[in-house]
């Protein structure tokens, strides 16, 4: 699959799977989840998922009962996807949201101390 298929079928999938998690699901916990980012393998057997959490408390717990309730998602997926196979989704946690917050921290001290001078 060339690059722009690819781009567009994982922005397919991150809408698709944003409307599942915040209208279809049932479990509670899942509310605190935002998805991210989603990275489509080339041959479509596979699907990166990446999710931030906020609290970011029990992330692990969630992110186990993400992969666990995966097949859900899957069979949501698949009657949206004209294909013949669904894509295995696996959730990870993005980390990115967490880099972004000690970054923005470390400009405003560096911002203070211009200011000061």
């Amino acid at each position: 699959m060339n690059k722009a298929g690819k781009t567009n079928l994982s922005s397919l999938l991150h809408r698709r799977l944003s409307e599942v998690l915040l209208f279809e699901s049932n479990d509670p916990r899942f509310s605190n989840v935002t998805i991210s980012r989603v990275e489509a393998s080339g041959n479509l057997t596979s699907a990166k998922v990446f999710v931030s959490i906020f609290p970011p408390d029990g992330q692990d717990d969630l992110i186990k009962s993400l992969n666990h309730a995966s097949g859900f998602f899957s069979r949501q997926l698949g009657q949206l996807l004209k294909t013949r196979n669904t894509p295995q989704l696996i959730f990870k946690y993005d980390s990115g949201f967490d880099h972004s917050d000690e970054i923005e921290t470390l400009l405003k001290g560096v911002f203070t101390k211009d200011h000061a001078k």
